[in-house]
């Protein structure tokens, strides 16, 4: 199922939100509200753990019971190293002083908005919006990954079909891992090596004929 995620350090506030995020989703998602880990590698690996994602909601201020050591910012640059097309939102009750040019959030939402009908109906078409749109771009790169994959299956990758191959596996949740991927480049290299070591053993065996 579509997976949206909610960080907060607070579980009063996860618990509203949760109740909120559903009755404005409805059955369309799964909202999962988690807890912060105390590091931003601990907190990317319970990340990794969670499938279908397709939007991320994080609190700007995560430090605030002193639980973890990283921003909501520091956060999303982190999450945005593995996927660079997912939406992410960030909350916060002081919008006017986050930079609204900022490069990996799709939009900073202010709380109190979230209170008002009026605004929430216009936040969840946006949300609908763009998580759509991210869906679409996960098809199609869903679609080009296994184009690939089947690819390498039956002959060798050239080294910018090699370069998209990793590009798109960073984006999945769990890294394929198959040696049988290898790039032109690297066949030439090893072909070349097996010559050489031929040659060696040609002339060390010369005397034994």
């Amino acid at each position: 199922m579509n997976t949206i995620v909610f960080i907060d350090d607070d579980k009063d506030i996860r618990d509203t939100y949760k109740l909120s995020m559903e009755f404005m989703f409805e059955d369309e998602f799964d909202i999962v509200c988690l807890d912060v880990e105390t590091t931003l590698r601990e907190m990317m690996t319970v990340l990794d753990g969670i499938t279908g994602k397709v939007s991320y909601f994080v609190d700007e201020n995560l430090k605030h019971t002193g639980n973890a050591t990283y921003s909501g910012i520091e956060l999303i640059e982190e999450v945005r190293k593995i996927d660079s097309k997912i939406p992410i939102y960030i909350l916060t009750s002081t919008a006017d002083e986050i930079d609204q040019y900022l490069g990996d959030i799709e939009f900073v939402i202010d709380k109190n908005d979230w209170e008002s009908e009026e605004d929430e109906d216009n936040l969840k078409q946006r949300f609908l919006r763009q998580i759509h749109i991210y869906k679409d771009i996960k098809s199609e790169q869903a679609k080009r990954f296994d184009e690939l994959f089947e690819k390498s299956l039956f002959s060798t990758l050239n080294d910018s079909e090699l370069e998209e191959f990793d590009i798109l596996n960073l984006g999945r949740s769990k890294k394929l891992v198959d040696e049988r991927l290898i790039s032109e480049s690297s066949l030439a290299e090893l072909n070349a090596a097996s010559d050489e070591l031929n040659a060696i053993y040609a002339e060390l065996t010369k005397d034994d004929e």
